[in-house]
């Protein structure tokens, strides 16, 4: 299973996200986000199986995102989405590392994603679960970058972590105490 971390780094302006299995680190500028993040999910959700069901592709997209984060297949893991401030490794120049390109193939069984740089290709290969941990990581560093990204992202990838009954005790108002305290 592939490893990402995500980051923000303000001084730079720009996202960076590290693939942990090959240790090397890509930066990703605001335009670069804005360009591909729109199409890439587009055929992400048109990739969706279950299509012959009639739902549309976000909504089906919805779905198997809600299984992707709170199911767990019998001997895996549950999927981590861990927040921290990381820094990126003390080899990743901005510069050097920087993305200028991103070629992504979406199918109904993975995603495989290539960011061009000036040390060469990264390939990222992930599975359809993978893919939306992937981008729900993604997700979470926009907001943290608050760049005002011009298209919203749909509803489903900002869906929260917790499975929908844990979050709905979460988000319950607190009773209000008698004595005022």
């Amino acid at each position: 299973m592939t490893t990402t971390t995500f980051g923000f780094d303000a001084l730079q302006d720009r996202i960076w996200m590290r693939v942990h299995e090959r240790d090397q680190t890509v930066w990703l500028t605001r335009r670069m986000v804005v360009v591909i993040l729109g199409p890439m999910v587009q055929a992400f959700e048109n990739a969706t199986p279950g299509q012959q069901g009639g739902a549309a592709a976000p909504a089906r997209a919805a779905l198997e995102h809600e299984l992707a984060l709170h199911e767990t297949a019998p001997g895996q893991a549950a999927p981590q989405i861990r927040a921290g401030r990381v820094p990126p490794s003390e080899d990743s120049d901005p510069q050097f590392r920087l993305c200028t390109g991103i070629n992504a193939r979406a199918s109904n069984q993975s995603m495989a994603m290539t960011f061009a740089t000036a040390s060469g290709p990264l390939e990222l290969q992930l599975s359809r679960k993978g893919m939306h941990l992937w981008l729900r990581g993604l997700a979470m560093v926009l907001k943290q970058a608050q760049w005002g990204m011009p298209q919203a992202l749909p509803k489903w990838l900002d869906a929260g972590l917790m499975p929908p009954s844990i979050q709905a005790l979460i988000d319950k108002p607190w009773p209000q105490d008698p004595e005022g305290g």
